[in-house]
């Protein structure tokens, strides 16, 4: 398996990893009542209990936006990956190394914002994406 297929499937593990929980937390705020999960990371339950109506349908409606903004994401990442990494596209990676380096600053802002809740997801996703976007990028600009 060359250099870029291997790329290509950690990129695409990362994109599946982010997509399916997003659409799970998104799924769960629109039909099963539930609050977003970071609430519950920065937040008692009790905290939570003590909140307004219309606070929460706000701290609702931003993670459910914000949700489905990282799964739609993430599936445009999948078939960028897939339609046009693999077809050895060059602006498509740079495109995906751009995007997927915004998402990861996004989460490392968002982290920082509830006093770092969640520090070691970030690492790892962070070095999950540099492996993926190293092999792909070998792969991609290696002389045949």
């Amino acid at each position: 398996m060359n250099t870029l297929k291997i790329g290509s499937i950690i990129l695409s593990v990362w994109s599946s990893l982010n997509f399916f929980p997003s659409l799970y937390v998104a799924l769960s705020i629109l039909f099963l009542d539930k609050h977003p999960p970071g609430l519950y990371a920065v937040l008692k339950e009790e905290n939570i209990n003590a909140m307004s109506a219309p606070m929460l349908a706000t701290v609702d409606s931003i993670g459910l936006f914000a949700n489905l903004s990282v799964a739609a994401f993430n599936l445009l990442m999948l078939v960028a990956i897939w339609k046009g990494l693999n077809k050895r596209i060059i602006w498509v990676y740079w495109a995906l190394l751009a995007s997927s380096t915004l998402a990861i600053l996004a989460g490392v802002a968002a982290d920082y914002a509830v006093g770092y809740a969640f520090p070691e997801v970030n690492i790892i996703s962070a070095a999950i994406l540099i492996i993926g976007f190293v092999f792909s990028g070998i792969g991609l600009f290696k002389s045949k």
